[in-house]
Parts: structure tokens; C-alpha cells; sequence
């Protein structure tokens, strides 16, 4: 465990599933960050911390500097408000809300009252994914096809319900992988998707062109009874190739070796991706500036994947030119 500074910056956690012990982890390992407690729906929950069944009283009882949202999608409008309302930083997990415009009225309340709301979006984060975006940026690679598949058991409990996850698969996990597109492309002049399901997505099949001709596809399935593997990614250009499984860069030809992947400490449960976003937005937040990834940065990505959910209405299809 990281050693704490006396100006540690104090977290406190709302949530207390999958996502939400990924960032009690990631706040115990980072650097100069201090878990001050949990925000949980039954007492029994934690044992080996501060734990509170309302966040108001949690708020007022740890005085946290910064606030993480890891719970369910439609209780992050609530949470958010409340502690932008007591004037404390807001870091919430993705899609911010069931749809664009819950995670809009977050934003209009953070900058209404002048304080800082940032978004998880982890697998920016991760070593290799960032290092791809480094040679994209600068030209060394001219990626001409990528390829992404994402094979998941089936969804359950609040991710399978449509009312409470604004989504399925696309948007509870696909997300993820669309947002690592957009980031290394830009946004796609034109789209494609075919979802189905019910009664949410279960199947989500993306095929994307962005400038100067390149394309993508994204499959995201949740329809297995075990994880299969690893997220499978193939980038390729006229001579050169990226193979990508899970967070690290297994195979690139044309192009100098990638840094050596950064380890995945016990508890993150996605990867290292979760830590990183973590430390950043500690340091950042001590130094007195933004989130790494702000919600205003994150609101292109948000609006883009309700678009796709509008016109299939999350079993369709749709085909839309985006250009301009």
C-alpha cells in the first residue's frame, strides 16, 4: 500500500459493487489518497472501514475532499447532486446516468456551482491502450481497419434492466471500446449498428469509418454462460499490425516494441486501468486542477451512444452519415 501524505486527499465511495471495490483498491494503492469511508445499502457490506447508508451523512461526517460514483446508472444523478451541492468534486463511473441528458444536468450542476466533475472512462488509461494513441497522434501509424470483440457471459441484475441501466451491453460495457475508437480516431463521419435483445441489448454490432477512410467494427456480446476470454483488438495498417487482448499489446509488427505492460494489482478486478485514473485524478485534484477526463471532454462520446440507442431503440438498426 502506498504511503499516505498528511495532505493526503480524501476519497469517500459511493457504491459498493464490482466497480466500486475497484476503486476502494485503487484509492488504498495510490499515492497521497485516502479512503475516509463507503457509501453502501446494507450495514453489512463492509466491515473494515467507515461505512454509511446515506451519502448526505457521509458527506458531512468525512468531510471527503472528492467523491467517486460506483453505483448503480440511474442512482448517479442523485449522488452527483449531492455532493456538488455540498461544493465537493465529482469522479463518476460511466455512462453518467441512464442517458446523455442525466449526465448533462450533472454538468450544468458542476459548472453552475464551479466545481470540477470527472468521468471513468479506465481503459484510456491503461499503458498500451495510451501508447497505441501516441503512434496514431503522431503518424507512425496510419491505422487503415480495426478490429474489436467483446464476448461476455449474460448481463444481470440492474444491468440487464433496461429502466435502471439506460441500456444493455452497448451501453454498460461496449461503451468502453467505442469511447478507445473515438479517442484514437475522432468522431466517425459515418455509423452503422444492429442491437439485439431483450429487454435490453444483449448483442451490439458497430461498424464505424472515421477520416480519411478508416474503419472499425465492434461486436459486443452477452449471451455465453462463461467469459470466454479477454477483449480482442486488431489494429492493422499498409505495413503495419497491432494485437491487443485485454489491456496489453500481445503482437505488433512494423513498429518499434511497445513499454512493457504495467501489472494488475490484486482487487482491480478490470484491469490496471482503474489505479491510474485514480492517481491522476489525486494529483490533479491536490495540484488544484480538473479530472484527467472531465465531464464536458466526455460529453461527445455520451451523446454519441444515445444517438445509436434513439435510432435502433436498442434492438434495431440504423445507418447514419455523420459528416460535418
Amino acid at each position: 500500500m502506498a504511503e499516505k501524505s498528511p495532505k493526503s486527499l480524501r476519497w469517500l465511495v459511493v457504491g459498493h459493487g464490482r466497480a466500486a471495490r475497484c476503486h476502494i483498491a485503487a484509492i488504498r494503492l495510490a499515492r497521497n489518497a485516502e479512503l475516509v469511508g463507503v457509501v453502501v445499502r446494507r450495514p453489512t457490506d463492509v466491515s473494515d472501514m467507515p461505512c454509511f447508508l446515506d451519502i448526505t451523512e457521509a458527506i458531512e461526517k468525512t468531510r471527503p475532499d472528492a467523491v467517486v460514483i460506483a453505483t448503480p446508472n440511474d442512482h448517479h444523478v442523485a449522488a452527483a447532486t449531492a455532493a456538488l451541492s455540498a461544493d465537493i468534486p465529482v469522479l463518476c463511473e460511466k455512462p453518467v446516468g441512464r442517458t446523455a441528458a442525466e449526465a448533462e444536468a450533472i454538468l450544468r450542476l458542476a459548472r453552475a456551482r464551479g466545481i470540477p466533475a470527472g468521468v471513468v472512462l479506465n481503459q484510456r488509461a491503461c499503458r498500451h491502450h495510451a501508447w497505441i494513441r501516441e503512434r496514431i497522434a503522431t503518424g507512425e501509424f496510419v491505422c487503415r481497419s480495426a478490429n474489436l470483440t467483446i464476448n461476455l457471459p449474460r448481463l444481470g441484475g440492474w444491468n440487464a434492466a433496461q429502466t435502471r441501466a439506460g441500456g444493455g451491453v452497448l451501453k454498460t460495457v461496449g461503451l468502453h471500446y467505442l469511447d478507445l475508437l473515438c479517442w484514437w480516431f475522432g468522431q466517425p463521419t459515418w455509423l452503422a449498428a444492429s442491437m439485439g435483445g431483450g429487454p435490453a441489448d444483449d448483442v451490439a454490432h458497430l461498424v464505424l469509418r472515421f477520416a480519411a477512410g478508416m474503419q472499425a467494427s465492434l461486436t459486443v456480446t452477452a449471451v455465453g454462460e462463461q467469459y470466454l476470454s479477454p477483449p480482442l483488438m486488431l489494429l492493422q495498417a499498409d505495413s503495419a499490425r497491432i494485437r491487443v487482448l485485454g489491456h496489453t499489446i500481445t503482437e505488433v509488427s512494423g513498429l518499434p516494441d511497445p513499454p512493457a505492460p504495467e501489472p494488475t494489482p490484486e482487487g482491480l478486478l478490470f484491469g490496471p486501468g482503474h489505479l491510474a485514473v485514480i492517481q491522476t485524478a489525486t494529483d490533479r485534484l491536490r495540484a488544484g486542477q480538473d479530472f484527467p477526463l472531465s465531464l464536458a471532454e466526455a460529453m461527445p462520446i455520451l451523446r454519441l451512444l444515445d444517438d445509436i440507442y434513439a435510432a435502433t431503440g436498442g434492438v434495431g438498426s440504423m445507418c447514419e452519415d455523420r459528416a460535418g
